[in-house]
């Protein structure tokens, strides 16, 4: 009965040894796995990178909170230009005058006009709203609005 007993209690010990054994040859390959640097254990290495995952959600999440801010920025930016030179006066050579539009994706900005004379320049500012001015436009000052109203704020300025 006693041999009986030591002979199960070694071969016990030996499928323990056995299986210590390849647990920890399969903890090494999966340690090399997950990280080729420093081999370690997997729970490990699977718990390091659940708290990668989390922190990376946070900042995906960060990052989306971000670009709709500068979305909303970007909208209220004035990104559509709309730019005509003229010579409004006879006695006056080439184009020195200037209309320059600005407006953001709504249509809402300003007209500026310089007017170039040989006894001065004068500039003038005209609100723009939605796409209209609640002032009267010179046809040079519309045809600067309507070039600015033709870009669209998403594509780059052609050159």
């Amino acid at each position: 009965m006693d041999i009986i007993f030591i002979i199960c209690v070694v071969a016990l010990a030996s499928v323990c040894g056995w299986l210590i054994f390849k647990l920890r040859k399969i903890e090494k390959e999966f340690g090399i796995f997950f990280n080729n640097t420093q081999p370690q254990p997997v729970m490990r290495a699977l718990n390091q990178y659940a708290g990668q995952i989390q922190q990376q959600t946070k900042d995906i999440e960060h990052l989306q909170h971000s670009l709709k801010e500068t979305t909303v920025l970007a909208e209220k930016a004035g990104t559509r230009l709309g730019f005509v030179r003229f010579n409004p006066f006879n006695d006056t050579g080439g184009d020195q005058s200037f209309c320059l539009a600005i407006i953001d994706a709504r249509g809402n900005g300003y007209v500026l006009s310089s007017i170039h004379a040989r006894t001065g320049t004068r500039v003038y500012a005209k609100q723009v709203q939605q796409g209209h001015s609640s002032h009267n436009l010179s046809e040079e000052e519309a045809a600067a609005l309507a070039k600015a109203s033709k870009q669209n704020p998403r594509e780059p300025h052609a050159s």
